[in-house]
């Protein structure tokens, strides 16, 4: 009695395993021919395309305010390829909002840039100076901090 319940237990885990493999076969088999919304069959999914911009809300964006510092966000264009039903390859583009690891790639570069064409403006060393710095006289409360420190 005890042999058959381990022979019919043994077979319901190989059904049941069996039943798994052919389920992850059959969802592995959909996401290799996905299609876009229209019935198109993508071919090359959303790659970054290299451009970027930045967007802002447009209210309050006149002449008089264009210099108040405001809020942007970095979009990124992607594209990919889908072959439509009558079988031609259509190019879709997209502009999304741009990921941490993309914006530091992009400021990286940016720095570059500015350094290789020597557009970086340097601060000047201010400790080599001879004099010692002096107190604005519009500034006395620094001279009393001063003297209390020393």
């Amino acid at each position: 009695m005890s042999s058959q319940i381990w022979i019919v237990s043994s077979l319901i885990a190989v059904l049941a395993a069996a039943l798994l493999i052919y389920i992850m076969v059959y969802v592995t088999q959909i996401t290799r021919t996905r299609e876009a919304s229209n019935g198109s069959v993508i071919k090359h999914d959303w790659c970054p395309s290299g451009r970027i911009d930045f967007a802002t809300p447009l209210e309050g964006v006149n002449v008089p305010n264009k210099d108040r510092p405001r809020e942007f966000k970095l979009l990124v264009e992607e594209r990919r390829i889908v072959e439509s039903i009558a079988g031609g390859e259509n190019l879709e583009i997209q502009w999304r909002l741009a990921t941490l690891s993309e914006a530091k790639a992009i400021i990286t570069q940016y720095h570059k840039y500015l350094s290789e064409n020597s557009l970086i403006k340097s601060v000047p060393d201010l400790t080599a100076s001879s004099s010692p710095p002096t107190v604005p006289s519009d500034r006395p409360y620094l001279v009393a901090e001063k003297k209390a420190q020393g």
